[in-house]
C-alpha cells in the first residue's frame, strides 16, 4: 500500500516562498525603487511646489505634516499594481503549476507572495516617513495610537497585497496590469490624500469620502495628529478608525477566495 503523501506545513511553505519573493526583490532593486517613485514625486510637488497654493498662504510646513499621512497611504495602495504583476508573472511563467504540484496548502502561495509585499511594503513605508520627517512632520500622538496607526496602515498594506494577487491570478496578463496602472492611480488619488473632502463638489466629495484610501488616511491624521474628524463628512471620515478596520476586513474577505481559488487551480466561472 502506498503511504499517504504528506503536505507540508502552511506556515513553513509560505516562509519559503516570501523568501522567494523577497530574493527577487533583492537581484531587482529597481522594483521597490519604482514603488516609491512616484509618492516620493507627489511628496515633492504638492509639499514643495504647490505647498504654498494649498496652504492657502497659510503654515506651508503644516500642510506638509498634513500630507505626509496620505503620502504614507499612497505608498501602501500604489503596491497593489507591482502585486498583481508578480502574481500574474508566476503564473505565466509556469512557476504556479510546479508549485501547485508539490504537497502544499492551496493558500500558501498567494499568501507567500501577500506576506512578501508587505513586507517590501513596510520597508518603504519606513523610507517614506523618514521623508517626511525630514519635510517637517511630527508625530504628536502616544505610544498606543502611534502603533493603532501603524497595524492599520500595515494591515491596509496587507489587503492590498491580497488584491493585488487576486487582480493578478484572474487577468494574468503584466502588460494588461501595467495598462490598468493609471485608472487604479487615479482611484487612489480620488481621495483625501492632498485637500479635504470639503473643498469638492458635493457629488465627488461624496464619493471621494467613501474611497477606503479616505478612510485609512483620516484614521492616521486623527492617531497621529490627533485631528478631529470631518463633522459634516459621511460616515467613514466621521469615525476613520472604524471604517479602516471594515474596509480591510472587506478587502479580505473579497480577495483572498478569489486569489487562493486561482492559485489552487479552478478556472473562472
Amino acid at each position: 500500500m502506498t503511504a499517504p503523501e504528506r503536505t507540508t506545513p502552511a506556515g513553513t511553505a509560505i516562509r519559503v516562498l516570501v523568501l522567494r519573493v523577497l530574493t527577487n526583490h533583492r537581484n531587482n532593486p529597481a522594483l521597490p525603487a519604482i514603488t516609491l517613485a512616484a509618492p516620493a514625486g507627489m511628496m515633492l510637488l504638492f509639499g514643495f511646489v504647490f505647498g504654498g497654493a494649498l496652504a492657502g498662504g497659510q503654515d506651508v510646513v503644516a500642510y506638509r505634516s498634513y500630507l505626509t499621512p496620505g503620502i504614507l497611504v499612497l505608498v501602501a495602495a500604489t503596491g497593489v499594481v507591482a502585486t498583481a504583476v508578480t502574481a500574474a508573472a508566476d503564473l505565466r511563467s509556469g512557476l504556479t503549476d510546479r508549485i501547485r504540484a508539490l504537497p502544499l496548502a492551496p493558500v500558501a502561495a498567494p499568501a507567500g507572495i501577500a506576506a512578501a509585499e508587505t513586507l517590501i511594503g513596510v520597508a518603504a513605508l519606513g523610507v517614506m516617513g523618514g521623508v517626511g520627517f525630514l519635510s517637517g512632520w511630527r508625530i504628536t500622538a502616544g505610544p498606543g495610537e502611534v502603533a493603532l496607526a501603524v497595524l492599520l496602515l500595515v494591515g491596509f498594506r496587507f489587503a492590498l497585497a491580497w488584491l493585488g494577487v487576486a487582480l493578478g491570478a484572474t487577468i494574468r496578463d503584466e502588460q494588461v496590469l501595467q495598462q490598468t496602472a493609471p485608472l487604479i492611480f487615479g482611484a487612489i488619488m480620488f481621495s483625501n490624500i492632498f485637500v479635504p473632502t470639503a473643498t469638492m463638489p458635493s457629488v465627488l466629495a461624496a464619493i471621494a469620502e467613501w474611497n477606503p484610501v479616505s478612510a485609512v488616511v483620516a484614521a492616521l491624521r486623527l492617531l497621529l495628529a490627533d485631528a478631529a474628524p470631518a463633522a459634516d463628512a459621511s460616515w467613514p471620515l466621521r469615525h476613520p478608525v472604524a471604517a479602516s478596520v471594515l474596509w480591510i476586513a472587506a478587502l479580505l474577505s473579497l480577495a483572498v477566495p478569489v486569489a487562493v481559488r486561482r492559485y489552487s487551480g479552478a478556472s473562472p466561472r
